[in-house]
């Protein structure tokens, strides 16, 4: 990968970046409400919009991390996994509410017919909370979370700092990643892809058995970090093959490294503030090219050893 190649690859990123931001912003979906005097025959279930049940919900209530507010009649369970659930003093709930990270709010509890689960805040429930402010999208009833500006900055200095850390540890093998990145860009393009495909499809069940088993809720957080690691590494790879030939060779490979991650890192961030999914989409999807690098080298060792 050469230079003048990894420029432009820098401005088409930050112009899709820019491109997609807007669009992305400004699509902030109103809550899924079921009036007054309205039936719903069935389950009601969505991913991050919230839910207003005025009406009557003859199944369950579900949401993966949006709010929940009850304040007519559910013959079903109320499930919020990241989310919180606040029944009003007219609700009615034939079974159980569930919230394991949001809590519960209930008028009376004698309006539930099964149990009332995590009231108080379950162990690892943080984490689906945390995750789920910053990547999810808030309704008008949802809680006040971190501010996304302040997040997405957040998160790009942790990730810079990580990058340069990984790169002080292990010079040699990011170095020889680099190199392989730079000779053979397609193939470490398509196998990061591949890799972060399968991921993909493996992360899901994974932690839908650990919400649904509270004993493994605690170990979302060390999984969810172990997933990170290589990618982490992965940028570091892009950041040292985009300051190849730069003069970084006199430089620390620390230092190079984590200017070439501040390049990309820059229009993550600043996409990140507005539109939080596409950016870590497409966080991993540059990732994943020096991610497929350092497993097309072992670890960067086998080009040391041929290029």
């Amino acid at each position: 990968m050469s230079a003048a190649l990894a420029r432009r690859l820098a401005a088409c990123l930050a112009a899709l970046l820019l491109a997609l931001a807007p669009g992305v912003a400004f699509a902030q979906p109103a809550a899924l409400v079921v009036g007054p005097g309205e039936v719903v025959p069935g389950d009601l279930a969505t991913i991050s919009r919230p839910i207003l049940v005025q009406g009557l919900v003859e199944g369950d209530v579900t949401s993966l991390s949006g709010p929940i507010l009850v304040e007519g009649e559910v013959r079903g369970d109320v499930v919020s996994y990241a989310g919180p659930i606040t029944l009003a003093p007219r609700a009615r709930v034939g079974g159980s509410v569930l919230a394991i990270g949001g809590g519960v709010v209930v008028a009376s509890p004698a309006a539930v017919a099964g149990r009332i689960l995590g009231e108080e805040q379950l162990a690892g429930g943080a984490v689906l909370v945390s995750l789920a402010s910053f990547f999810g999208r808030r309704g008008t009833f949802a809680p006040a979370a971190i501010p996304q500006p302040l997040a997405s900055g957040g998160l790009a200095m942790i990730c810079l700092l990580l990058c340069a850390v990984c790169t002080a540890i292990w010079p040699l093998r990011t170095e020889g990643a680099a190199r392989a990145l730079r000779h053979a860009p397609l193939h470490s393009a398509g196998l990061g892809l591949l890799t972060t495909v399968l991921a993909a499809l493996l992360l899901p069940p994974l932690v839908a058995l650990a919400a649904l088993s509270l004993v493994g809720l605690p170990l979302l957080l060390p999984l969810l970090l172990l997933i990170q690691f290589p990618y982490l590494v992965g940028f570091a790879v892009i950041g040292r093959a985009i300051t190849a030939g730069r003069g970084a060779s006199t430089s620390h490979p620390a230092v190079a490294a984590a200017a070439g991650v501040l390049a990309l890192l820059l229009p993550l961030a600043l996409i990140g503030s507005a539109a939080p999914l596409v950016s870590a989409a497409l966080f991993y999807l540059v990732a994943g090219a020096g991610l497929g690098a350092a497993i097309l080298t072992r670890g960067g060792v086998y080009a040391l050893r041929t290029v």
